[in-house]
């Protein structure tokens, strides 16, 4: 595990693209913030001017607006990361060990929550310059809100990043990752669910939709929010987990 793990984390340390993506992502974030200073007196959410939001709130604003940035960067960065080396071939190296497939598994999980803090890092600095320069609000707003806000988010766009990584291991395929990447990130599923559940009394799946969690507006300081975010990315880690490594263990070595 350990070897497979410093392996990984050698390929992502120094994976170009990595630090192309936090780069890009840092740019976008702050030039939003200035597209959005321009129209600050007609952006509103729930009564509330975007540019007078503290950083709780501003985050929550920006993840549920469709699509989630973050979602299109995490999509993007997992299936390259798995694909450049299934492509290369590498992976046979050590495939032929069933223990060597279920670490090698959970060692890319690891790496895909690292990138993951180091894209929200990048998108708390982002909004930290963008809000200060063109906002002139840097607050963070109520300090345990704000942590529960960030643990919730990460173990939600954790699973996602594991159900990507999930597609992108069954798939075998760029684009039909990519695709189905864009698709999940945009959440034509859990929308069109939603619609569809409007059309009949009393079932309510969809609040239990991954992303449908992710996007939503949370209450925080609401227990029952918290445990409903929890039970979702925990089920999602667990579930996406399991789907993963029992392909990778029945995975046929030379397909």
């Amino acid at each position: 595990m350990i070897n497979i793990l410093k392996m990984d984390f050698h390929r992502f340390r120094n994976n170009k693209i990595m630090y192309l993506l936090l780069l890009l992502f840092c740019a976008f974030q702050i030039f939003g913030i200035f597209m959005m200073q321009q129209y600050s007196q007609s952006i509103e959410e729930g009564g509330v001017v975007v540019s007078s939001m503290n950083e709780s709130e501003f985050i929550q604003y920006n993840i549920s607006q469709p699509s989630s940035w973050m979602l299109i960067y995490i999509a993007v960065f997992s299936i390259y990361f798995y694909m450049s080396e299934y492509n290369s071939g590498f992976h046979k190296n050590y495939i032929s060990m069933r223990k060597a497939r279920i670490y090698s598994v959970l060692s890319k999980m690891l790496i895909l929550a690292v990138f993951i803090i180091l894209l929200f890092i990048t998108l708390l600095m982002s909004d930290w310059i963008g809000r200060s320069l063109f906002f002139g609000n840097a607050s963070l707003g109520d300090l345990g809100f704000f942590v529960k806000l960030l643990v919730g988010q990460f173990l939600l766009h954790w699973a996602f990043s594991i159900l990507i990584l999930c597609i992108a291991m069954i798939a075998k395929n760029l684009l039909v990752s990519l695709t189905a990447g864009f698709i999940l990130a945009l959440n034509v599923v859990g929308m069109s669910l939603a619609a569809l559940e409007s059309l009949v009394e009393g079932i309510h799946l969809s609040k239990y939709l991954l992303i449908n969690t992710l996007v939503r507006i949370k209450d925080f300081n609401n227990t029952g929010e918290v445990m409903h975010t929890t039970f979702v990315a925990v089920a999602a880690i667990a579930v996406f987990t399991f789907i993963a490594v029992r392909y990778k263990i029945k995975e046929d070595l030379n397909v």
